[in-house]
C-alpha cells in the first residue's frame, strides 16, 4: 500500500489504515446497528485513526463529508 506521495507504508502502518477505512465503512454501512453509546465512541475512534491516516499522507478526507448518521 502506498500513500499519495509514493511512499510504501510498512506492515504497521498498513494495518492501522485497513483499520481506519474498516471502521469508517462500519460506521457508514451499519451504524444503525449500533447503540448510542457504541455509536458515540467508534466516532471518537474515528477521529484517532484519521489523525494517524493524515499524518500517513493517505488523503483520508473530513470526516464530516462521510454519510455517517
Amino acid at each position: 500500500m502506498q500513500n499519495w506521495m509514493g511512499y510504501e507504508l510498512n506492515e504497521a502502518e498498513k494495518g492501522l489504515v485497513e483499520c481506519y477505512e474498516k471502521l469508517a465503512s462500519i460506521l457508514q454501512n451499519e451504524g444503525e446497528q449500533l447503540a448510542p453509546f457504541e455509536k458515540r465512541n467508534a466516532l471518537k475512534a474515528l477521529a484517532c485513526l484519521w489523525q494517524i491516516a493524515n499524518g500517513l499522507d493517505m488523503d483520508p478526507g473530513q470526516i464530516y463529508n462521510m454519510e455517517i448518521e
